[in-house]
């Protein structure tokens, strides 16, 4: 017999542990979170050179923001050293190296500026309505240091001018009463969709959830996940079980609801979720069987609905899975491109056509020990479009009479020859999420369709 390779899809956490955001296009400055008390810290650098005027150089750097930043906490930048080094071709140059720190734990700082010694490293525009300007000096010979920071109310010198809102009001909307579980709010995407695996606009699916666990005392993103209501997430068993197979704690979880670009996990219109319990289906046994590959997350409280936090529709008869062979679905995630980086920073979604059984069954054999009645299979067989590394326990979506309603869950795939990457030329495997309706409720003595 010929031995075949398979996987569940690699949940994020088994490829990249730690979270570091290079942040301002190329400038070479890299922001990590460490804690509630330090916060935002970063380690930047650059080469000239150009060797004089180092009594004093200064550097300069700017970051925006959406609300009135703290004028007791604007952060601290230092240049922490100058280099001077010897290229092979023995010319000499400098190599500078700073430091950025911000002790805050909202959103990571949307850095749009650095300038140094007049050079600017990188400058990108600028739309919220509040910016930051650092200016950070450092004598090379007597090793002082100096910064004056100022903050400059863009919109006060232009009344005529509206902030641009991009997410406006976000906490105080709740409109579950009137839309329910499947609606967008169309009047928040400000550009078409793009379908075929490309980036999406925020908000256009606003019950796609993201999924953290800790490991080391280090955050690292897992997988995707679906809101189903109020108290609800549900993604794949596997998410949780690091690279031994052992399972991960409730308390080492986190979820974030509303997360649109993975570099920004506290972006604002988001909100970070620590689970009350995790909850992995009875018969799913990682190492021996990975049907029923489907958890509930049950959060510790009931969150509001806003613009970009909706709950999807939980799928309410015929549940035969005939009803939807032939039928074409949406899957969503932030995992792996086709430019081969193991994931994506805003999330992109396809549209892939469901198979019957007996047809992904004869497309391989593999596919006998892998499936089951609570499975289904799903693809194109194109090489391109589906769900990959990164993208398990996402949502694969219908519109059901105008509301987008849940049905699958990205479950497990084959592995492509000599690499540990999915293989999209064969089909993709998603647990039946209709198979485990009653399960799921159970944890929500509340929930109605």
């Amino acid at each position: 017999m010929i031995l075949v390779k398979f996987l569940v899809i690699f949940s994020a956490f088994q490829i990249a542990i730690a979270q570091r955001y290079n942040v301002c296009g190329d400038s070479g400055l890299r922001l990590v979170y460490m804690d509630g008390e330090l916060g935002w810290v970063g380690i930047g650098w650059a080469w000239t050179q150009d060797m004089g005027q180092l009594r004093k150089v200064d550097l300069d750097l700017e970051y925006e923001s959406s609300i009135e930043p703290d004028p007791n906490n604007l952060g601290k930048l230092q240049i922490l050293n100058m280099i001077p080094l010897n290229d092979p071709k023995n010319e000499k140059f400098l190599n500078m190296v700073y430091e950025f720190n911000l002790a805050s734990q909202e959103q990571i700082p949307d850095i749009t500026k650095i300038v140094w010694k007049g050079v600017t490293l990188c400058d990108l525009n600028v739309t919220k309505p509040y910016l930051v300007k650092m200016h950070a000096e450092y004598n090379y010979y007597t090793k002082e240091r100096t910064l004056t920071t100022e903050v400059v109310n863009r919109f006060k010198s232009k009344p005529t001018v509206a902030p641009v809102q991009l997410i406006a009001s976000t906490e105080d909307y709740d409109d579950s009463e009137t839309v329910g579980c499947g609606k967008v709010d169309l009047t928040n995407i400000y550009v078409p969709l793009v379908l075929e695996g490309q980036t999406i606009e925020r908000g256009t699916w606003p019950w796609l959830v993201s999924v953290y666990s800790y490991s080391n005392l280090r955050l690292g993103f897992r997988c995707g996940a679906t809101l189903v209501s109020n108290k609800l997430v549900i993604t794949a068993a596997h998410c949780f079980f690091d690279v031994y197979n052992r399972q991960v704690k409730s308390e080492d979880v986190l979820i974030i609801l509303g997360q649109y670009n993975l570099k920004r996990p506290q972006d604002q219109g988001s909100k970070i979720v620590y689970p009350e319990s995790v909850n992995i289906h009875p018969k799913y046994q990682k190492l021996t069987k990975i049907d029923s590959d489907i958890a509930v997350v049950v959060m510790a409280e009931r969150v509001r609905f806003t613009h970009y936090i909706r709950p999807a529709c939980l799928w309410k008869g015929p549940d035969t899975k005939d009803s939807i062979v032939g039928k074409r679905g949406y899957i969503a995630g932030w995992g792996r491109d086709e430019h081969g980086n193991f994931f994506s920073e805003l999330p992109k979604q396809s549209e892939i056509p469901v198979v019957s059984d007996e047809t992904c069954l004869r497309s391989h054999e593999v596919f006998v020990r892998i499936t089951s009645s609570v499975t289904f299979c799903a693809g194109w067989r194109n090489g391109t479009e589906g769900p990959c590394n990164g993208d398990s326990g996402g949502p694969l979506v219908f519109d059901r009479n105008g509301r987008w309603t849940l049905r699958g869950v990205v479950s497990t795939s084959l592995l492509t020859d000599g690499s540990n990457t999915c293989n999209l030329n064969e089909y993709v495997i998603f647990t039946d999420v209709a198979q485990f309706t009653d399960w799921i409720t159970s944890f929500d003595n509340e929930y109605t369709y």
